[in-house]
Parts: structure tokens; sequence; C-alpha cells
């Protein structure tokens, strides 16, 4: 009886879906249909809220969910999808500790929920023994069918009034179908599978074991392999991994106090911007960096995998290890502060804002790799940790409505900042308003940046003018765009407002 309610909200679920989206943007029908989800999920019992990963999921869901309406950003609906899924994962097994490990639950209910859902259906799985033999008596019915169609086709050539007879009994039947596919809307359809699949997806859960004894299995604290004899082989590889780690790091940190040193010089006390464009300074450079950051947190993690950690003799590693740990922090510093100088000449972009929340990842990320080495911690204690701190930076990144905060913070820094035009008009429409300015002001802009700025792709002026867009453009765009998006959001309906646009279109046309 129960199977058979679950089957009957997930058709149920599908129908709200094809209600709520079809042929609609995402806006608040994205909203009511998750709370409706969680609702009914809560209010069946198909979860409680306890534990930390739960709480954790919950919360981010409401948030994100709110937010897709209130900000209406790109970022925010890809951070709501993730959540979401996240969030089915942490339902289908909640004694689950590590988020990661929900992570794979909720990957494999993909296609397992499929086949539960039709194994609930048909009361066995389609891939049952009874289910393959009742397939296979069809071709009883499918091979006499082809034997038919095959004569008629030798009798119709060979007879062409018989022929004619054939041949408007198949133009009927034709006619028929495709009369009968055109009172159909195909999307409306397809907008039924795909709200069918998520309802299926999110209702009818299959339970992943494997994924669940593998967390089971799993500890915070590392586990001291048997100790051997002293003189060992054994021991012998632990004291020549030991002494080719000293000297590994004794050598890294040379090199790395040298570029630090050289960042302090060139970066932090002499750094000198006259005008020119910073992309290897700061793109390029920054990019290495990173990579070079996450290379010596695998580094570590590779080293210090086993019984290292348990050697006697191991504290001038740790030592070595840890002024590793905080030359890598100053190093990720270093970069925050090149991303500092782009934002502060070039203004802020995507790309930039991201570097600085990556940045922040990337230093909790050494400093959960430094209490690993100092407490003997397990990479399980560290992916778990670190995903929850992913989780709470993408929740907050997607609280922002960050098109905003660009146009505005780029327009109000133009006397020292570089204004990118092209960039600009091609941000989204809640920041419309802030992108619609004063003919004198943009002219004021472009004589400064022109005066100012003297990197250029080509030397020839003309060449510029075609690189970067000029104010009389700009100005025609923004206001065809402003024609477009009126059109658009007064062609909207309910289940697709959302407060950014609402709150963009009343500021330029109320």
């Amino acid at each position: 009886m129960k199977k058979q309610l679950n089957l009957t909200v997930v058709f149920l679920s599908a129908i709200l879906f094809t209600i709520l989206f079809y042929k609609k943007t995402l806006g608040l029908n994205l909203f009511i249909f998750e709370t409706s989800i969680l609702a009914w999920l809560y209010f069946s019992k198909q979860f409680q809220l306890k534990g930390m990963n739960v709480i954790t999921a919950f919360t981010g869901v409401i948030l994100t969910s709110a937010f897709t309406v209130i900000q209406h950003t790109t970022l925010s609906y890809v951070v709501n999808f993730i959540l979401f899924f996240t969030f089915i994962g942490v339902i289908m097994a909640p004694h689950i500790k590590s988020i990661l490990n929900s992570l794979g639950c909720s990957f494999s209910n993909i296609f397992a929920s499929i086949e539960e859902f039709f194994r609930r259906i048909g009361g066995k799985s389609v891939t049952s023994k009874k289910a393959r033999l009742t397939i296979w008596r069809f071709r009883i019915f499918l091979i006499p069918l082809l034997i038919i169609i095959l004569f008629s086709t030798f009798y119709s050539w060979a007879n062409p009034k018989f022929g004619e007879i054939i041949n408007s009994f198949w133009s009927t039947i034709t006619d028929s179908v495709v009369a009968f596919f055109e009172m159909i809307e195909f999307s409306i359809i397809v907008t039924f599978i795909v709200g069918l699949l998520i309802s299926i997806y999110i209702l009818v859960r299959s339970k992943n074991k494997h994924a669940t004894e593998r967390d089971e299995e799993s500890s915070e604290e590392l586990v001291r392999r048997k100790k051997d004899r002293e003189n060992s082989p054994r021991n012998l590889a632990l004291l020549n991994e030991y002494k080719s780690a000293v000297f590994l790091f004794i050598s890294l940190n040379i090199l790395l106090f040298g570029l630090n040193v050289m960042d302090i010089n060139h970066v932090w006390l002499n750094f000198e911007w006259k005008g020119q464009f910073l992309k290897q300074f700061v793109h390029d450079g920054t990019y290495v960096l990173i990579f070079a950051i996450l290379i010596s947190i695998l580094l570590v993690l590779y080293l210090f995998r086993a019984n290292l950690n348990f050697y006697k003799k191991n504290k001038t590693l740790k030592v070595l290890t840890y002024i590793w740990i905080g030359q890598n922090s100053f190093l990720a510093i270093s970069v925050g502060v090149r991303n500092w100088y782009y934002i502060q000449y070039f203004a802020l972009a995507y790309k930039r804002i991201a570097i600085i929340f990556f940045l922040i990842l990337t230093i909790y990320g050494l400093y959960s790799v430094y209490k690993k080495v100092s407490g003997t911690k397990s990479s399980y204690y560290l992916t778990k940790n670190n995903a929850y701190v992913w989780m709470i930076v993408l929740i907050t990144s997607s609280a922002f409505n960050w098109d905003k905060i660009i146009v505005q913070y780029n327009f109000g820094n133009s006397n020292k900042s570089f204004v990118h035009l092209n960039y600009l008009s091609n941000l989204s429409n809640s920041a419309l308003p802030f992108l619609e300015q004063p003919k004198n002001e943009l002219e004021k802009v472009d004589i400064k940046q022109e005066k100012d700025f003297i990197f250029k792709l080509s030397s020839s002026s003309k060449s510029y003018r075609k690189i970067y867009m000029g104010v009389d453009e700009y100005i025609w765009k923004i206001k065809l765009r402003k024609t477009i998006f009126k059109h658009e959001w007064e062609s909207k309906g309910f289940l697709e407002w959302n407060y950014a646009e609402y709150s963009a279109y009343n500021e330029m046309f109320d």
C-alpha cells in the first residue's frame, strides 16, 4: 500500500512539475516545486531534521532556493541544484558522516531509482528472468507481422491495382498517426517526462550499500600498521622514505622561500603600475601559483598517508612540513595581493571574485592539512571537513547578485579603474538599471581611460576602438536590451516572477 502511494505521489509530482515549468522560465516556480517536495518528504517522515549533514543540507536547499527567487543569478541556480542533489544523498543514508559519500549515494540513485520505479510498477525487475521471458514471447506476434508486410510489398509490385489498395491502406494509417500527433504538443510530453524522471529520482530512492559500508569503515584517525622488527626491510624502507622526504622538503622550502622573498619585493613592497595590461602579472601567474599550492597539498597528503606519521624520529620532517604549509599560505595571500591589484586597476569581474573565494578555500585546505599532520588524522577527516567548508562557501557566494555589485563597483571606481564596456554590456537583466549611464558621464570615463591606460592589443587607435566598445555603441546596446527586457518581463506569468528582475523593471519603467 505504501509503495502504491509513493508511485501515485511520483505521478502527481510530475504533473505539478509540468504545470509549473511548461513553457516557463525559472523563477518562483522552482521555489514552489522544491518547497512542496521538501514538505512532502518531511511530513511523510522520509527524513528527520537530526544530524549535522541533514540539517546543513536542508538549510542549504531552503536558502539557495530562496536566493534563486531573490537574486535570480546563474550561480544561485547552480548552487541550488548541487545542494538539492546533495540533500537527496543525505536523506538516503542520514547516518553517513561524509558529504562526499552522500554525493556518491545520490549519483548511484540516478539510475537505481529508475530500475526501482519499474520494478514497483511491474512487481518484478525489468531485468528479471520472467520479464525477459515475456518480452521474448512477443516474437510470436512480431515475426508474423513482419512476414505479412513483406509479402504485401511483393504482391503490390506484382499487381498495380492491389498496390493501390495497400498504399491507400498505409496512407490512411500514416495520416491518422500524423493527425494524432499534431493534436499533441510534444513539448508538454517532454516536460512531463523530465518531471517524471526528476520525481522518480527524488521520491523512489534506492540505497547504495557500498557507499554506506565504505563510510562506516572510514575513520578520522589514522591507524598504525602492525610494527615489524627493527631491522626488517619494511622499517628500512620507512627510514629511506623519511630521509627522502626530509631532503625534498628542505629543497622545496628553500625554493619557495626564494619565491616568497621575490613576491615581497616585487608584489608587496615595490609594485608600480604604469597603465600596462596586468594579464601576465595576475591571470597567468595566479593560475600557476594556485595549481602549485594544490600540488603541494597533495604532496603532503602522499607523504603522510601511512606509517610515516608514527615514525618516532619524524619531528624534523613535521617541522619542515609546517614551514612548507606556512609558506604556501603566504603564497596564497600573495596571490590575493596580485588579485587585489587587478581589481584596483581593472575593476571587478567574475574570475577575480571567484579567486577570492577559492583562496579562502585554499587557505582553509592548508590549515586542515596542518591539522591532519599534527593530529595524525586520516584523509577521510580532510575530505569530510573540507566538504562542509565548500558547502558553506557555495551557499554564501550564491546569496549575492554579483552582476549588480560588479556594475556598481566598476562605474563607482571609473576614476581609477578600467571600465570594460564590452564585458559590462553582457551582464544580466537585473543589472540593467545600473548599466544605464548618462552619455556625458560615459564620455568622461572614456577620455580618462584613453589618457591613463597605455595598454592596447594593437598600436593602431582604430584597432583599439574595434576591440573595446565605444560610448555610442554601448548606449545603443543597453537601450536595445531595455526594450527586449521590457517585452520579456511583461510577457512573464506569475510562476516566472523573481525579485531581481521585478526590482530592475520597476526602477527603469515605473
